[in-house]
């Protein structure tokens, strides 16, 4: 189905008991055991693309101190990051087991739960959120929210899988696969650059830019079929992950920030990304 911003949706919805239970004892447990290792294997090429990140976020603001929310901040990494930036931190987790990690590992204050049970004592300069509302019931409903800890003028980053995209639908049709992508125990909410802005704009978030990641349909497109064969997708991503950290290491981020933004403007990505401003009081 679809909502009135556009963007695609499961129905019915899944329980909110069994949602609850799936992301605080069972997403990390048991459908991503590994995901939390995988990131510390990875951590050096994370740090080079919040770099970028984050620049976007300083040149946008101004000069600091500022303050990060993050939505969903898994084991901590980002968070990480950004303090180790000079930026003050907070993260909010449903896993238990991410929550554990991320004070163990980094010493972090994160709140583990959700959205709807938190409740911040003094607005944001940034919130940030990567691939969290297609796992939401109420996406609508979390946008609210995070607007409203938001300052006036600061910023959202939303981050989701950009799905239903033309090289996704191409790979499909010519190699007659099905909408692999399509996945509703986890992914509940689908969504393009269009619907995931729209749905900013209704709560007062401005679109400032679109921000692409490198996309994956494009190794299906040249003979290498990832899809149900984990080993090849994990060499895939190790070439895409080889592209981006040598173009960064070696000075060359505008010329990989070009390239992004081309896919942006083409709805292409294997993600698609919002940064936008709240609207300042006039």
């Amino acid at each position: 189905m679809r909502a009135e911003t556009g963007y695609r949706y499961v129905w019915p919805r899944p329980d909110p008991s069994e949602q609850k239970h799936l992301y605080e004892r069972v997403f990390y447990e048991n459908d991503h055991p590994g995901i939390l290792n995988k990131m510390e294997r990875e951590l050096d090429y994370w740090n080079a693309i919040w770099s970028l990140r984050r620049e976007r976020f300083e040149a946008t603001l101004g000069s600091g101190p500022h303050r990060l929310l993050d939505v969903g901040c898994s084991g901590g990494f980002l968070l990480n990051h950004f303090e180790k930036h000079g930026w003050s931190t907070m993260g909010i987790e449903p896993s238990r087991r991410a929550v554990e990690y991320a004070r163990e590992r980094f010493g972090m204050d994160i709140h583990q739960g959700t959205v709807e049970d938190y409740c911040p004592s003094e607005p944001f300069d940034v919130v940030h959120s990567s691939k969290v509302l297609e796992h939401v019931p109420d996406p609508e409903r979390v946008v609210r929210l995070i607007a409203s800890w938001v300052r006036p003028g600061g910023l959202v980053y939303f981050e989701l899988p950009n799905d239903f995209n033309p090289l996704q639908i191409a790979a499909r049709d010519s190699l007659d696969k099905p909408s692999w992508w399509v996945v509703p125990r986890h992914h509940l909410n689908y969504f393009d650059y269009d619907s995931l802005s729209a749905l900013l704009a209704q709560h007062g978030l401005e679109e400032v830019e679109r921000v692409a990641s490198f996309p994956m349909e494009m190794f299906l497109l040249m003979g290498r079929d990832y899809i149900g064969q984990p080993e090849v997708g994990a060499e895939c991503h190790a070439m895409r992950m080889q592209l981006e950290k040598t173009l960064i290491e070696s000075g060359h981020a505008d010329a990989l920030r070009r390239l992004y933004d081309a896919f942006a403007d083409s709805s292409m990505g294997r993600t698609c990304a919002v940064l936008a401003r709240k609207a300042t009081a006039d």
